[in-house]
């Protein structure tokens, strides 16, 4: 439940750093008293990860002193691609027994994330109760997995601040609280926030969350696309998106309209995939907020291709603002995940950090996460995926858990991790077969892909669709990533591609640096793989 008290919301992105001061209720009006938006200093933060505590603490000391605000109580929002969420149903815990979900979380925390959660914080929110078919109750919980690292950094930076951390929230459970005040209970509303590295779907009615996920994509693609062609820097191209009606309804019209491909069929697919699971519930209305909602003409382009009624969430429903905020500088859409994060916060303390380790004759398991993390994207985002890299690393899997049966005594342990690693090389097995024949393009891009890498890079993820696919990799050097973008395009099925993200880590032993990235790459003819593939989206969703 919200605080009547005032709170500071400090959410982060690699562009700007939005404060605001609000007294949030749930049943009553809530109340914006300031709001600041501000440069984030360069290259002090990316993707979640704050790379400069000192200078980003600067920052925000200075604002807030600037602005005449005293309030300490600071909630930070956690936006990143690194975070890993899930909704799972746990035992039914009355609501003053919160430390019971969250041992039973974490107790869990290594099932339900594909992901080595020793290095990882879990927080959890509660959605809703529901009732099994034999009459028991059980909660159903958004669980969220943040890396710790990152965790750690924004209770140092509050330090710094002179500020005290009442909590940490997720983005997405930042905006789900907000939409809960938005919408009405008879409606199915999907809310999409454009953020600039990820964007991020909620679907609900009335104040229960009905799926969420979160796509890789985000505006920084088609701020590039501008930049490119309009020979701009990134401020610049997002003010002439933002004025200018650069983007059209239909993709086939130019570059920077295409550029929206990716995020769109994704949306669609998730869509889809929804309406199977609940086809009582038909979405009534799309909403847009985030940066991305003041792209001019992006409500048009959402409607037309989505073909669903869709509207920019430029005002806010029992909120009331101080007279001294100018709407017309800050307007709510670029508030919204801050004001949504006084609300409900979900917490992420270090002491509910990833499990303490092995325990004493448990096997190792982290061999097995990169074939969870790849099926667990499959799922839930409806992908076609490149099959026989799953069967290999299936394969691989499984040979390995074969190997150490000789020399383990837990027979409990053997079977259980055994089993695991069959079921996910027999789905591989029928993915590959399933797939294999059914986009070309992929094959061909995965043959020239292995030519054109450079070397000291290598890929840590794949996805791929009917319109292009998606890489994710650690590269040595910084220029490296680049390259690969501009080869990528000489790929014969490629008609584009745009670097997602660039993030610079530091290695803390040794200072050697390396870059993490995400490309994206369009196929040609990409609306003509649409029509190929409609059907077998549709039956992978199910």
């Amino acid at each position: 439940m919200a605080s009547n008290n005032k709170v500071l919301t400090i959410d982060i992105t690699n562009e700007s750093i939005t404060i605001t001061e609000v007294t949030a209720s749930e049943k009553k009006t809530s109340t914006v008293h300031n709001a600041i938006i501000f440069e984030t200093p360069e290259d002090a933060y990316e993707d979640g990860f704050i790379r400069d505590k000192e200078r980003i603490a600067e920052a925000i000391k200075s604002q807030l002193a600037a602005n005449g605000i005293t309030n300490k109580n600071a909630i930070f929002v956690l936006t990143s691609t690194k975070i890993v969420n899930r909704e799972v149903l746990v035992p039914f815990v009355k609501e003053n027994k919160i430390k019971g979900i969250k041992e039973i979380i974490n107790a869990n925390s290594s099932e339900y994330f594909p992901v080595n959660i020793e290095d990882y914080t879990v927080s959890h929110s509660v959605l809703e109760t529901v009732t099994d078919e034999e009459n028991n109750k059980q909660l159903r919980v958004l669980a969220v997995a943040a890396p710790t690292s990152m965790v750690r950094s924004y209770y140092e930076v509050a330090a710094l601040a002179g500020l005290k951390v009442v909590a940490l929230d997720y983005i997405g459970n930042a905006m789900l609280q907000l939409i809960k005040t938005q919408t009405s209970e008879n409606m199915t509303t999907m809310v999409i926030q454009l953020g600039s590295e990820s964007t991020v779907l909620n679907i609900v009615k009335g104040d229960i969350l009905l799926l969420q996920r979160t796509v890789p994509y985000g505006t920084n693609v088609v701020v590039n696309e501008v930049m490119d062609a309009k020979g701009v820097d990134a401020t610049t191209a997002m003010t002439l998106l933002q004025n200018e009606r650069l983007i059209t309804v239909d993709f086939d019209d130019n570059a920077i309209t295409g550029s929206f491909r990716y995020l769109i069929n994704n949306i669609g697919r998730v869509m889809d995939f929804f309406a199977s699971k609940n086809p009582d519930k038909p979405i009534d209305d799309v909403f847009l907020t985030g940066d991305g909602a003041l792209i001019k003409g992006i409500d048009g382009l959402f409607k037309v291709q989505l073909n669903v009624s869709t509207r920019v969430m430029d005002s806010l429903f029992n909120i009331k603002f101080d007279p001294k905020i100018d709407l017309k500088i800050y307007n709510p859409v670029y508030l919204m995940v801050p004001i949504g994060a006084a609300f409900a916060p979900m917490g992420f303390t270090i002491s509910e950090g990833g499990a303490s380790g092995k325990k004493e004759g448990q096997m190792d398991t982290t061999p097995l996460v990169v074939a969870f993390l790849i099926l667990a994207v499959l799922v839930a985002g409806g992908l076609t995926a490149v099959s026989f890299v799953l069967k290999n690393q299936a394969q691989t899997e499984l040979d390995d858990v074969n190997k150490k049966i000789a020399s383990i005594q837990d027979i409990e342990t053997i079977v259980k991790d055994y089993e695991n690693a069959e079921s996910v090389y027999v789905d591989a097995m029928s993915m590959y077969s399933y797939t294999k024949n059914l986009n070309e393009n992929v094959v061909t891009f995965i043959t020239a892909l292995e030519e054109k890498m450079p070397k000291g890079t290598d890929i840590t993820a794949f996805e791929s669709d009917s319109t292009g696919v998606s890489i994710s990799g650690t590269a040595a050097e910084y220029d490296d990533i680049a390259g690969l973008a501009i080869s990528l395009k000489e790929i014969d099925c490629i008609d584009n591609s745009f670097i997602g993200s660039i993030t610079e880590n530091v290695d803390e032993d040794t200072g050697k640096i390396t870059y993490d990235f995400t490309v994206t790459c369009i196929y040609v003819d990409a609306s003509a793989a649409d029509a190929d593939t409609t059907e077998t989206d549709a039956t992978l969703a199910e």
